[in-house]
């Protein structure tokens, strides 16, 4: 049963994850989580940068959770919305390098190899500042579904429009 920081602590564990990775695959590499088309909002030189760009809801778990109530009315159990994030990954770096390519496959294989968020991650997420401080009450550790990863295929038409924003 997550609360409302649920989402932050999603892109926190997340980019805390892929740190690590792209930090030891391509020294120097960093994590951000800003809007890719920012401009001086600290998007790396050598690194990934993390954005939700979109939430949509679940439909495998859309109702699985609806509200009870006691035979006088009461609410017993509040409703739990099911989301699906939606991450865009761009990647920086020197192109003679290679850089950002080797950033592609450190995240590729981190995420295929671990395309699930662990309790212990977000706990370990949780405990590193800023994240101590701005998701202090953050649940999501204790939620009975974990947090899963799957790459979505996107239409030449759909990244069109995707980067039109941008």
């Amino acid at each position: 049963m997550s609360n409302f920081l649920a989402i932050a602590t999603v892109t926190a564990t997340l980019s805390q994850v892929l740190q690590v990775a792209v930090g030891v695959d391509v020294p120097g590499a960093t994590m951000t989580t800003v809007r890719p088309d920012s401009t001086g909002s600290g998007l790396p030189t050598t690194g990934v940068n993390l954005y939700l760009y979109q939430v949509t809801l679940c439909g495998t778990f859309r109702n699985a959770d609806l509200p009870t109530r006691s035979a006088d009315g009461h609410l017993m159990q509040r409703p739990q919305v099911a989301l699906d994030l939606h991450y865009l990954l761009t990647f920086y770096g020197e192109e003679a390098q290679l850089e950002p390519q080797r950033l592609l496959g450190s995240v590729v294989r981190t995420l295929h190899a671990r395309p699930v968020l662990t309790r212990q991650q977000i706990q370990q997420t949780l405990a590193v500042e800023p994240f101590k401080t701005l998701l202090a009450r953050s649940n999501l550790a204790e939620a009975v579904e974990l947090v899963k990863f799957s790459p979505i295929l996107l239409s030449l038409e759909e990244l069109s429009k995707l980067w039109s924003v941008f």
